[in-house]
């Protein structure tokens, strides 16, 4: 194997997450092997609810920096992250609305403020406090709200996530990765993982699957069959959740 490719026995680290503690389950999907993991919301009054965007939802708006990524190459990483896109949309249902570029980077605590519901910044690991570190490539996660409404005396708690975001150490990517589609080390690998975070999907131990926490030579192209049904959980046929009394609006 190529030097360059060993550096990446540790390459993806697990969802960065933000407004509330987090706790998630293992479920086998109905009919394979596959595994998937969604993210729920730890509540109040103890509960738990998946967290997922809102089924009803006219599109998700999203922005992208380029800022670290040489003029060369950049119509070429545009490219791969929009090819990333349209699979995350073909497993979900949701479409993705592309609003131009952006010089953010997402920060911890930074979502609320993004002009676009996504923000995918390639960037470098002293631009972000989002951990970029040694072999990591790239962090996913997403910002979600709740509310609650009492009637006669019982109380009911609505979900949603709102924002989402993608960090990638883009010399690191640039490097290790290859453009285009395929098996193993590719951009569009990477990127389809962290939008699986930016979705509500979490790491899983089946090394078939792109949610697998390490970016490998092995790795599937794009989604594996657990991969996109666990998309279909937390996608457009989840159904409508009810934003108007949210923490952020829709953009």
């Amino acid at each position: 194997m190529p030097k360059p490719l060993v550096a990446l026995g540790v390459a993806l680290v697990p969802v960065a997450l933000t407004a509330a503690a987090l706790a998630t389950a293992t479920t086998a999907a109905d009919g394979a092997v596959a595994t998937y993991k969604l993210t729920y919301a730890s509540l109040p009054d103890g509960t738990k609810q998946v967290v997922r965007w809102n089924g009803c939802q006219t599109g998700i708006t999203y922005k992208v920096n380029l800022g670290a990524v040489p003029s060369a190459k950049r119509s070429a990483v545009l490219s791969d992250t929009q090819r990333a896109l349209v699979e995350v949309q073909n497993s979900t249902g949701f479409r993705f609305v592309y609003k131009g570029s952006t010089t953010e980077v997402p920060r911890v605590g930074s979502m609320p403020k993004q002009s676009a519901e996504l923000v995918i910044a390639y960037t470098s690991p002293s631009k972000t406090n989002y951990s970029l570190t040694g072999s990591t490539l790239g962090q996913g996660g997403l910002y979600y709200g709740w509310v609650s409404r009492t009637v006669n005396g019982k109380t009911t708690y609505t979900v949603a996530a709102q924002r989402g975001f993608v960090v990638i150490d883009t010399p690191q990517m640039l490097t290790q990765l290859g453009s285009g589609t395929g098996t193993g080390l590719r951009r569009t690998n990477l990127l389809t993982h962290e939008l699986g975070h930016a979705m509500g999907l979490q790491h899983v131990s089946d090394t078939r699957q792109q949610m697998y926490p390490v970016l490998r030579t092995t790795s599937p192209k794009l989604y594996y069959s657990g991969d996109r049904y666990g998309l279909t959980k937390v996608g457009k046929s989840a159904g409508c959740v009810n934003t108007t009394y949210m923490p952020v609006r829709d953009l």
